[in-house]
């Protein structure tokens, strides 16, 4: 007879696997030391997959006590996961997104559940997205041949509760009340330990999706039950870690789904099932890849076609008023020449970043100004045959302000922007706070350069009657936000609790976006939409490298560099010795491989700033130092990160020209 098992160490082990959210990943850690535990012993690993934003340093720097294993490489979802669970020594296994946010009592909840209902192998529980919005997938059914047709050809969107259509997210069964379902969502999967040591960990097969399918699959083989508990909720910022609407994840989706059905069905069915499948996301991958080139295509697109119409008419009024003619511009190449003006404006306007989310005026202003300038610097030097007329420039100049401004109207009514609360420019903001935290949220908020008009109090518990902007409590936040016309909602929780922020979140009427923040983390996190990306405002230095705009000139540089070195190859291999590298390295910047000028020195002195492809000129090793200081190398690259300038580039590869050939 065989000697029973000893009592675990801890009463729950938490793992998270982390991939360049740290911002995310402090708030989920926040979440759980502030989680009400009643005497239950909490162990927490936290598997980095080669993170380059500096969430290593941050955890060994801030949270000493969690156990850290730093891959030298993305291992994966699963592997990591196994990583970490192998070392475990817990009744209970957590395995939890870095994008999440639990109430204060999800643990203790979840513990006392399993503990009640011994037949239980596990459980997830009610998740809410960063929108204060329902997330289906927090009950879901194992795919079948019927419930995955109907998921992936819309269906179960169409009939949300539907018993027949929407059974692979089991629509039907109310979002408030326990059941027994299928799947677990991976984003939190509360496990008992013994039942991992009966049916074995994730399979390593699958690099990531799938595999919560896979396991729960095997759950309920082995015979012990799933269930969906809602009276505990969390925050899944969904889609933080990866980005759903690339074609890798449509790639790695796929090959997840096909490695389940090959596992799990015979032969027959598998390849039916594995032909829908590919069919249903072929056919997703093509509305992402559409979407996508509407999304950052039709602006430009109509902006030059509307511009090159006005003109076009335009020209007839000129010629019948200036010419006396209203033919004189017939048998000429001036159609071709006023596109080509359109084509200048459009990208001058994109370069300065009227086409980004966050529009100004002085964006389209200049974008405008310098597509000016550029048509008529080019008109000058052009014959008198292929000249128009520099009133046509002048009336385009205007026509294009007021039609950059009119496009980018049609788009949003296109695209329902303000209906998923998603806003270029933050109006009317809310913070939820007592005073010292409120003011503490206004700071990083300024910091972060946030546009807004008005900000508004709102005190979680007592009103200051003596203080006009902490008059409103907690109790008048829906009055506030629907009578104030609010945009944006942020809590701090500092002052309040997660089940009390999750309670607002999903109560108030009016589509605001929310965000949480207050903590030592001195940064403000949230999401707009289930599936959008995470933003978060924080306290660390700006860098001009996170902006589009100067991730833009850069590339422009480095393509612009690649054409000019073309042009003067002969000297470039002179003053390089000859080298093939030079070939390579024009190739791979060229395609966006790598970039002329960027980060030197060791990983960790770069690695918490924007991430940019590998350089062939390391910006602090152009300059000649005799002796360097240990922190020389960070202090440049924070300089080039924070300072960039296109001139730095072209300094820089000016003087270390024969460096072009570097591996």
């Amino acid at each position: 007879m065989s000697s029973p098992k000893p009592k675990a160490a801890h009463d729950i082990g938490i793992v998270i696997v982390n991939y360049n959210v740290r911002h995310f990943l402090i708030q989920c850690i926040q979440s759980i030391k502030n989680s009400r535990l009643s005497g239950l012993s909490v162990e927490v690993w936290v598997v980095d997959n080669a993170s380059v934003d500096g969430s290593v340093q941050l955890l060994q720097k801030d949270f000493p006590e969690i156990n850290l294993i730093a891959n030298e490489q993305n291992k994966g979802f699963s592997t990591a996961n196994n990583q970490a669970i192998k070392n475990l020594d817990s009744t209970y296994t957590l395995l939890l997104n870095p994008d999440t946010i639990l109430e204060e009592d999800t643990l203790k909840m979840c513990f006392d559940f399993m503990e009640s209902k011994t037949e239980t192998g596990a459980l997830g529980v009610r998740m809410i997205d960063g929108s204060g919005k329902f997330l289906p997938e927090s009950k879901r059914k194992v795919p079948d041949l019927w419930n995955s047709f109907c998921k992936l050809s819309f269906l179960s969107d169409v009939f949300p509760t539907s018993k027949l259509f929407s059974g692979y997210n089991l629509g039907y069964l109310p979002e408030h009340q326990t059941n027994e379902i299928e799947v677990l969502c991976g984003a939190f999967m509360f496990i008992r330990s013994s039942v991992l040591d009966e049916i074995g960990l994730l399979d390593e097969a699958f690099f990531m999706y799938g595999e919560d399918i896979d396991l729960s699959y095997r759950i309920i083989q082995a015979g012990h039950k799933i269930y969906y508990y809602p009276e505990t909720s969390i925050i899944h910022y969904k889609g933080e870690s990866t980005k759903k609407s690339s074609l890798n994840y449509v790639r790695t989706f796929y090959g997840a789904m096909h490695i389940y059905v090959n596992k799990h069905y015979s032969k027959g069915n598998a390849d039916v099932f594995s032909f829908l499948i590919k069919l249903a996301i072929s056919f997703r991958a093509f509305m992402s890849i559409s979407s996508r080139i509407v999304s950052n295509w039709l602006l430009p697109v109509l902006d030059v076609m509307f511009i090159w119409i006005l003109l076009s008419q335009a020209k007839y009024l000129w010629a019948s008023y200036y010419f006396d003619n209203v033919q004189y511009y017939d048998n000429t190449n001036i159609d071709l020449i006023l596109l080509v003006y359109g084509i200048v404006w459009a990208f001058c306007l994109w370069l300065a970043g009227h086409y980004d989310r966050e529009k100004s005026f002085f964006k389209t202003l200049s974008g405008v100004a310098s597509g000016t300038a550029i048509i008529l610097v080019c008109y000058a030097l052009l014959p008198e045959n292929l000249r128009t007329s520099r009133v046509l420039i002048l009336l385009g100049t205007i026509s294009m302000i007021v039609i950059s401004f009119l496009t980018s109207f049609i788009k949003s009514l296109l695209t329902n922007r303000s209906k998923k609360g998603e806003v270029n420019i933050t109006k009317n903001l809310v913070i939820v706070a007592e005073k010292e935290s409120a003011e503490k949220l206004l700071l990083t908020i300024k910091n972060a350069n946030v546009n807004f008009e008005n900000v508004y109090i709102v005190t979680p518990n007592k009103a200051d009657l003596g203080d006009a902007y902490y008059t409103n409590t907690i109790t008048y936040l829906p009055k506030v936000v629907n009578d104030l016309k609010i945009d944006e909602v942020i809590f701090s929780n500092e002052n309040m609790t997660m089940k009390e922020i999750i309670k607002s979140m999903t109560t108030l009427d009016r589509s605001v976006s929310f965000k949480i923040g207050g903590d030592d983390s001195l940064s403000i996190i949230g999401s707009n939409s289930r599936n959008s990306q995470g933003q978060f405002y924080n306290l660390d230095i700006t860098y001009k490298l996170h902006e589009d705009r100067y991730k833009r000139y850069k590339r422009l540089f480095d393509i612009m560099t690649c054409v000019l070195i073309l042009c003067l190859l002969p000297l470039v291999l002179l003053l390089n010795n000859g080298r093939i590298q030079v070939f390579k390295n024009l190739f791979f910047v060229f395609i966006g491989q790598k970039t002329w000028v960027g980060y030197g020195g060791d990983q960790g002195d770069f690695g918490f700033l924007p991430t940019i492809k590998a350089p062939i000129i390391k910006y602090p090793l152009s300059a000649k130092h005799l002796f360097y200081t240990n922190d020389h190398f960070k202090i440049m690259n924070i300089d080039y990160a924070k300072n960039y300038s296109i001139y730095k580039d072209i300094e820089t590869v000016w003087n270390n020209s024969y460096k072009l050939g570097n591996r």
